[in-house]
């Protein structure tokens, strides 16, 4: 065979190929790469959230969304020049309202567990939070966490929460009570009901809860457990939206911009002097 036969084969065979990938890009949906492309070239984007006080506060008169983490993300958005549409969503179904394109990114302040990240991809963390318990005033059964794993125990959590697989891993002699809400207090609104043994949930929202029901008490509020890294989340893939959402969280952080929103929200402090507040920052747990 000759060269030119060779030549003549490469160039249909290149032909070929291009062809097919010209007709493959045009039938793909939007790739997850070219969001944020979208989203400034529309001047609009959708995201997601959960109510859970002191970073979303929702009013149930108005439905009216406020909150630390929505002042920092209309902060980062106006800088953008883009306008925000809230969705609602829970934490049962947040990760498939990404998936879906419910919503461009979640803002709801997540545990970034391993569990999760195998559905999702986190931000860096924009602040740090440990959990604690509930239990009736007056409930001399549990000195440790250690008293929590035996049988017949009631343990109240929000389901999609990441409490609930603590509680399955450490404590599997319990009995779990999954609570299909986005309310954080309801596993304690479960213990003041007398339905559960302990309520399970972040040590914000025990000491909020604590302060306004006199029957209950925190078991952990200065020695918040499990502390972990608190992020915001992006469909897995979804790299360029990832490096917009990190950049503004530094750019946040860094300038002391979102810590200052924060103090009127009561969501200020470190663990070494106020154990169960918000870290921001770089900051460690000590």
């Amino acid at each position: 065979m000759t060269m030119t036969y060779w030549s003549r084969f490469a160039r249909g065979v290149l032909a070929v190929a291009v062809t097919v990938g010209l007709a493959a890009a045009a039938a793909a949906p939007a790739s997850a790469q070219g969001m944020m492309d979208r989203i400034l070239k529309e001047k609009k984007i959708k995201i997601g959230y959960i109510p859970s006080p002191p970073g979303t506060i929702k009013d149930p008169a108005s439905g009216k969304v406020t909150g630390f983490y929505v002042e920092g993300v209309e902060m980062m958005m106006k800088m953008a020049g883009v306008e925000i549409e809230f969705v609602e969503t829970t934490w049962g179904n947040f990760v498939a309202g990404l998936q879906s394109g419910q919503f461009d990114f979640s803002m709801a302040g997540t545990f970034a567990t391993i569990q999760r990240a195998a559905a999702v991809e986190f931000t860096r963390p924009i602040h740090y939070l440990g959990y604690s318990a509930i239990v009736k005033k007056g409930d001399d059964r549990f000195k440790a966490l250690a008293d929590f794993n035996k049988e017949g125990l009631k343990i109240a959590v929000v389901q999609g929460g990441a409490a609930l697989e603590y509680v399955k891993e450490n404590f599997p002699k319990a009995t779990p009570v999954i609570l299909a809400t986005g309310n954080l207090t309801a596993p304690f609104m479960e213990v003041s009901a007398g339905r559960a043994d302990i309520g399970i949930e972040d040590a914000w929202q025990a000491r909020r809860y604590a302060a306004q029901q006199p029957g209950v008490t925190d078991l952990f509020q200065n020695s918040p457990y499990n502390t972990l890294a608190i992020a915001w989340a992006v469909k897995r893939g979804n790299q360029d939206m990832l490096n917009f959402l990190n950049t503004s969280i530094d750019f946040m952080l860094n300038t002391g911009r979102w810590e200052k929103i924060a103090e009127k929200y009561g969501a200020t402090g470190r663990f070494q002097d106020k154990p169960n507040l918000v870290v921001f920052g770089p900051a460690l747990v000590q």
